[in-house]
């Protein structure tokens, strides 16, 4: 009874917290909007068509997102249906809305483990590996946009040197042998696992020119939603390279989950770019806003349909079905 009591008073004190947080985001953006009323004048230009094209492009992102999924699914054992990886990036993300601290990835590690008997400490690894080929393939997109545009950034310099210090020291990093923990508690298991997860990983360059390649395409996808926003809101066609490098900030917050949905961080992260880049922040703040509002709408549509259809059958353990 003290177990389930506990349990309700946490689950209770995450509603709260995503009811205060929540709240207090939208007050401070419609304070933001009322002190910057010029601002609204941007959403004159937004036509169905421009909300369309970024819904599709999203679309496109969760997709590229679930090929990820399933090859590393299937190099650990774990052969993932249609329905699987194609929905689970949308239940993902709606559980990261709905609960504090990445919870929606809590959720799919959950998921794998019961429909497929995936350890965590093996999900542990796959993200680890997703993270660090993620932050290595940032780099190279990041240093390619900086030389590739014509319009250098005030902070040119600086960026050139983060974007190449992150793809230098996750390419020393992925050097290191496999190492392992000595002891046998559950902790240091964990760990080990997920190191030789890893190593397994690293080892298959088939596997990494895969993930990259789909990386990739995530990047410059989110680089197109950007452009295809500032081109809504100011009417005028903007340089590719610099939606590039705002959407490659704006996506690093990734490594920052405190707020449901990264609500507030990836905003800010986006504004404060886009500052730095010469898009102004007033642009870039109202950029992010109506990418988070397409967003919203898949999200909230396809993710509870396949949290519905994903779960439907749970009391029959593993799938049977090769889909």
């Amino acid at each position: 009874m003290k177990h389930e009591s506990a349990g309700s008073q946490t689950r209770t004190g995450r509603r709260l917290w995503l009811i205060l947080f929540t709240s207090l985001f939208l007050g401070v953006i419609a304070v933001f909007l009322i002190s910057q009323h010029h601002l609204i004048e941007y959403l004159e230009n937004i036509s169905l068509k421009t909300i369309v094209a970024l819904i599709a492009v999203i679309l496109l992102f969760n997709i590229f997102n679930g090929l990820q999924l399933r090859t590393l699914a299937e190099k650990f054992g774990a052969k993932l249906t249609a329905m699987e990886w194609l929905g689970l990036p949308f239940v993902t993300a709606m559980g990261n809305y709905i609960t504090p601290f990445a919870g929606g990835m809590f959720a799919r590690a959950a998921y794998l483990k019961y429909r497929h008997s995936f350890p965590y400490a093996t999900f542990a690894s796959v993200m680890a590996a997703t993270y660090l080929i993620y932050g290595w393939v940032t780099g190279i997109a990041g240093l390619s946009a900086l030389f590739l545009d014509a319009q250098r950034p005030s902070l040119f310099r600086e960026m050139a040197v983060f974007f190449a210090g992150t793809i230098l020291v996750i390419s020393f990093f992925s050097m290191f042998p496999a190492i392992r923990i000595p002891g046998s508690n559950r902790i240091v298991l964990f760990l080990n696992s997920s190191f030789e997860g890893w190593g397994l990983v690293r080892r298959d360059a088939a596997l990494l020119i895969r993930l990259a390649a789909y990386m990739l395409a995530t990047i410059l996808l989110n680089g197109l939603s950007f452009w295809l926003a500032f081109a809504a809101l100011s009417g005028n066609s903007v340089p590719f390279g610099i939606s590039l490098l705002i959407s490659i900030f704006f996506s690093l917050s990734i490594f920052i989950r405190i707020t449901p949905g990264n609500l507030g961080v990836s905003e800010g992260i986006a504004t404060v770019a886009s500052e730095i880049l010469g898009m102004g922040a007033g642009m870039g703040f109202m950029a992010s806003l109506l990418i988070r509002a397409a967003s919203l709408i898949p999200i909230f549509t396809l993710g509870p349909l396949f949290s519905f259809l994903l779960t439907g059958g749970l009391t029959g353990g593993r799938y049977d079905d090769e889909g």
